[in-house]
Parts: structure tokens; sequence; C-alpha cells
């Protein structure tokens, strides 16, 4: 399967691929709990994130951009608040809110932190995010990209890191030889949060 680098002409129609992918992610459910908001402002959203990781890290698709896998690079696996501005989410605050906004800032500031508490400082690559178009999930599309970023990582004889809010996420990522590290409930909300590392081929760390 040919697995390509995202042209930025195409980031809307990926953004419009992610969006439908975690359409019911807890994590999105929780920062638009409207639905038809939800449906509206989701895939804007989702173009921003496109937009910074095409910035600051790598995005990889398929020719029909039926899949969608962004990352981060060892050193640049957090950015910082002008970082995300500068790339579109300056307006955040009126599309989701003020009262959503805090809600996903508070979300976000724990999920860092915990990315950061665990790896401590550790060079990593991040993965950001790895969705399927519905109408072809279960098509080996989600393993083709998952393989191009692990072959990137285990070249640079790197660790990847990934969090996931859906526990249904946690048997798959083992599967492809993530090991689960962390599982810890939100504090202010009932979201919950898997953490997940998988070191390079040939460097297990005990």
């Amino acid at each position: 399967m040919e697995i390509i680098a995202l042209n930025p002409k195409d980031k809307k129609k990926a953004a419009a691929v992610v969006a439908s992918a975690f359409f019911n992610y807890p994590m999105f459910t929780f920062y638009f709990p409207d639905e038809k908001r939800r449906m509206k402002e989701l895939p804007w959203y989702m173009e921003q994130t496109l937009k910074c990781a095409l910035s600051y890290g790598e995005v990889y698709t398929n020719p029909e951009c039926s899949g969608v896998v962004f990352t981060l690079p060892p050193g640049h696996t957090k950015l910082s608040q002008w970082e995300y501005m500068q790339h579109g989410f300056l307006f955040t605050p009126l599309v989701l809110g003020s009262q959503d906004f805090a809600r996903s800032q508070e979300c976000e500031a724990f999920v860092a932190e915990m990315h950061e508490r665990l790896m401590q400082n550790r060079p990593h690559y991040y993965l950001w995010g790895l969705t399927v178009d519905p109408k072809v999930k279960g098509t080996g599309i989600g393993s083709a990209l998952l393989r191009k970023v692990l072959g990137i990582a285990d070249a640079a004889k790197m660790p990847i890191y990934l969090e996931t809010h859906d526990e249904k996420n946690v048997v798959y990522y083992e599967s492809k030889g993530f090991k689960l590290i962390k599982a810890e409930k939100f504090p202010n909300n009932d979201m919950e949060i898997w953490c997940m590392v998988r070191e390079p081929v040939g460097l297990i760390r005990a």
C-alpha cells in the first residue's frame, strides 16, 4: 500500500477524514458536547491541528486520502501556545465558546503534563494522531500508515509515544508493539487516558 506525505493543498480533505474518524472520540465529544456543533466545527479544529503537524512534524496519507497519521519529532513533541496560535488556533475560544474552551485547555494541560512527566525529557517521536475514514476501516490503511512512522522511529533508534482516550485502542496498539505505561482518570471530569510507548526495534529497555 502506497503511503505518501500529505500535500498541504489537501489538508482540508485530510481534516475531514480525521474529523469523521474522531467524531465520537471521548476528547472531542467533551470539547464539543453538542453534536451539531461538533459536526460543523470539528473539521475546522482538525485542519488547524494538521497545519501545526505540517509545520513542525510529519503528516502521511495514502493516494486516496482515506487515512491520515501525524507525528511530532524528537525535540519538538510539545508545541507552545504561540505556535498553536500562529497556525489557526487563535480563534479557538470563539469556535468553542468560552466555557468549552476553558475545559479544553484544562484537559490539554493535563495531557501535556503527563506526557512530559512520563517521558522525562527522553528524546522520542510523538504519535499525535492515527485515523482512517470509517467507511474503509479494517482494510489495512491504518496499519500501513503506522508502519511508516514506526519505520522512521526505528531508523532513528527512537521510541514513539502516544496517548489515547479510548480504551479499545489499547489492544490495537499493543499488537503493534506498544506497551501501556500509565492509565489514569482526568482530575475534574470522567475522561480517562492511556499512555503507551513503543521502543525501537533492537532497543528494548528494562
